[in-house]
């Protein structure tokens, strides 16, 4: 099968990913039994596939590879990813329906790729890097009025040290993005081709090795990331977040949080605000817009219950909120969302 959820890897790598495809990986994703029924009366008795059909076959299995993230979680790996219009591998890549540890990586650096990030759009083009955090909820693609988009990857494990070194700008909830300017991107480029040197799953100095390499794309980037006045190494914005995060249906105040850290309310506004450009209240209702984005998608929750899981116990703020960002509600959101999907396999088939 053409492609895979995070583009075409090492030999080593793609060979344990078609491992756990024969184990029962493919089977096991939520979506194979739609398949399954979709497809059935083509396979059997007999093979009766067209190409035309056969490209169809491998969009829509493709789309089945949810959850084979669960693969490389304990690894951190790199590759480069091509994208041609009409090629098999010419499928969305979306956020996994089950959590991932690992974060994820992306230069752009021919063609354009397209980045749903909820609450905007992002054509990314050479240069240009979107980082992922492992609760981030997206799809990208080759942005439809390209004929290619090549990006190169990273996927791997942070320790402090490399989250110490991040404080990029959010185009969406856990996504950033920054645009490397043209004096730096050469370097940057060739950091992430040096990437490809190592095989992780062969032994730990490998793995250490391609960790040192990331690190420094996040130091050089550093450089020119960082909005003046903040200050990326400061531990307790960093924890107002994760506190933030693990408590999303609870209604904390700005007290609350500021307790939590031992900071004052007026000092934490202040450096939360420097360092994200958002306030607390609003930083925390995109998290959790984004989280309900992921259970209209991934669940059929009803909308009532949705709202409750994320902390608002009032369903109609709660889709007057989620419209305010994502400019449509959550019933139209996850109505919507499928017909994209095979708006765009269409236009692939017929171009």
């Amino acid at each position: 099968m053409s492609g895979d959820h995070h583009g075409n890897l090492t030999e080593r790598t793609g060979q344990l990913y078609f491992e756990q495809v024969a184990a029962g990986g493919f089977s096991s994703q939520p979506a194979v039994p739609a398949l399954i029924k979709k497809w059935k009366n083509l396979f059997e008795p007999i093979l009766r596939l067209s190409e035309n059909e056969a490209l169809r076959f491998l969009i829509d299995a493709g789309k089945c590879l949810e959850l084979m993230d669960d693969l490389f979680t304990d690894h951190s790996l790199s590759a480069v990813t091509k994208m041609v219009r009409g090629a098999s591998n010419d499928i969305a890549t979306y956020r996994p329906a089950g959590k991932l540890r690992g974060w994820s990586l992306n230069l752009s650096v021919s063609g354009t790729g397209h980045y749903n990030c909820i609450r905007r759009e992002l054509f990314a083009e050479p240069g240009d890097m979107v980082l992922l955090s492992p609760d981030a909820m997206y799809d990208y693609r080759r942005a439809q009025h390209a004929s290619h988009w090549t990006h190169d990857w990273v996927y791997f494990q942070p320790d402090s040290r490399i989250l110490d070194w991040l404080n990029w700008p959010e185009v969406g909830p856990h996504i950033y993005h920054l645009k490397a300017p043209d004096a730096d991107y050469p370097a940057i480029k060739a950091l992430f081709e040096s990437t490809l040197d190592f095989d992780p799953l062969a032994d730990s100095r490998s793995e250490a090795l391609l960790l040192n390499i990331i690190e420094q794309i996040f130091i050089r980037c550093a450089r020119f990331s960082a909005p003046a006045g903040s200050d990326p190494t400061d531990s307790r914005i960093t924890n107002a977040m994760n506190y933030i995060n693990s408590n999303l249906e609870k209604s904390l105040t700005v007290e609350d949080i500021a307790q939590h850290v031992q900071l004052s309310k007026t000092r934490l506004s202040s450096m939360f605000k420097a360092r994200t450009g958002s306030t607390l209240i609003s930083w925390r209702e995109e998290r959790r817009i984004a989280k309900a984005s992921r259970l209209l998608t991934r669940t059929t929750l009803q909308i009532q219950e949705i709202s409750k899981q994320i902390g608002y116990e009032d369903p109609l703020y709660f889709s007057r909120t989620f419209s305010r960002l994502v400019g449509c509600s959550p019933r139209i959101y996850r109505q919507s969302r499928q017909a994209t999907v095979n708006q765009f396999d269409n236009a692939i088939l017929k171009s």
